[in-house]
C-alpha cells in the first residue's frame, strides 16, 4: 500500500515523544516529510535540552515542550490530549524518536486500520532473533510479552514496541497512572478489559548499539509491579 502527502488520511496524527534524540530525530522527520504533512505531526520533548525545539522548529512541526523530565508515558499522554482535543485525531500512530522504526513500515499501520477499523490499538511486532536484536533484550521482551498476554487473556507478541496506532475511541475511555514506560503496557492492559481489539502488522528490526535509556533489569523489575498493580486494580468490583 503506498501512502504519500497528497493521500495521507487526515485524521491520522503521528506522535513522537523524545528524549535527547534531536540528532536521529532530525533524519526521521526529514524521512516522514516525504510520507505525512507536518501538520500531522507532534513531537513532545520531554525535557531534552539538546536543541529538539530547534529540530522540530526547523521541519515546521508542532513541539510539546516539558521543563522537567517526566518520562515516556507522559509525554504520550500529552500528546494524545493535544491531538484528540485540538486536532480531532481519530488515530494516533506513535514511534520512537532514536531511528529505530522504519518509516517505511507506516503504509502497512494505515492499511491494517482501513480493513479494522474498530481496533483499538494495533503494535508493530519485531523479529526477537540474536541476529536482529541483543539476547537480553530478547529475553525481557519474551518475558514481559507472556506475562502481558497472560494477563491481558490475548497474545501480545511484542509487548514493549513502540511502534503503535492508537484509536481515538481507546485513548478517550483510558485514564493511565504510570508516566513512564510502562504505560505503553498499562495501556494494553486496560484496553483489553474494556474489550477493544489489540491488532498487530510485522515490521522491521532495527537495533542501534547507542546509548539507552532502559536499564533493563531495573525497569523490568518496575514494569513488572507496576502492570500486577494495574491488573489487581481492574479486577477490583
Amino acid at each position: 500500500m503506498t501512502i504519500s502527502r497528497d493521500t495521507w488520511p487526515e485524521a491520522v496524527f503521528v506522535l513522537i515523544p523524545s528524549y535527547l534524540s534531536a540528532g536521529p530525530l532530525r533524519a526521521l522527520l526529514k524521512d516522514l516529510a516525504r510520507m505525512v504533512p507536518e501538520k500531522n505531526i507532534c513531537v513532545v520533548d520531554d525535557a531534552s535540552r539538546d536543541g529538539t525545539d530547534r529540530v522540530c522548529a526547523d521541519a515546521g512541526v508542532v513541539c510539546i515542550g516539558h521543563p522537567e523530565n517526566q518520562g515516556k508515558g507522559a509525554s504520550l499522554a500529552d500528546g494524545f490530549r493535544r491531538l484528540i482535543d485540538r486536532c480531532n485525531a481519530q488515530w494516533v500512530l506513535t514511534l520512537d524518536a532514536d531511528g529505530q522504526h522504519a518509516v517505511e513500515d507506516i503504509p502497512a499501520f494505515i492499511h491494517y486500520i482501513g480493513r479494522f477499523p474498530y481496533v483499538g490499538v494495533c503494535i508493530g511486532v519485531r523479529s526477537l532473533t540474536p541476529a536482529k536484536m541483543p539476547l537480553f533484550r530478547i529475553l525481557s521482551n519474551m518475558l514481559t510479552s507472556w506475562m502481558l498476554s497472560l494477563l491481558a487473556g490475548q497474545s501480545i507478541p511484542d509487548s514493549q514496541c513502540g511502534f503503535r496506532i492508537y484509536s481515538a475511541r481507546l485513548l478517550q475511555r483510558v485514564s493511565c497512572v504510570n508516566a513512564r514506560f510502562e504505560m505503553e503496557s498499562e495501556i494494553l492492559l486496560k484496553a483489553a478489559r474494556l474489550r477493544f481489539p489489540i491488532g498487530h502488522v510485522k515490521v522491521q528490526t532495527l537495533y542501534f548499539n547507542g546509548a539507552s535509556h532502559i536499564r533493563l533489569f531495573r525497569d523490568t523489575l518496575r514494569w513488572i509491579r507496576s502492570i500486577m498493580r494495574v491488573w489487581l486494580e481492574l479486577r477490583k468490583p
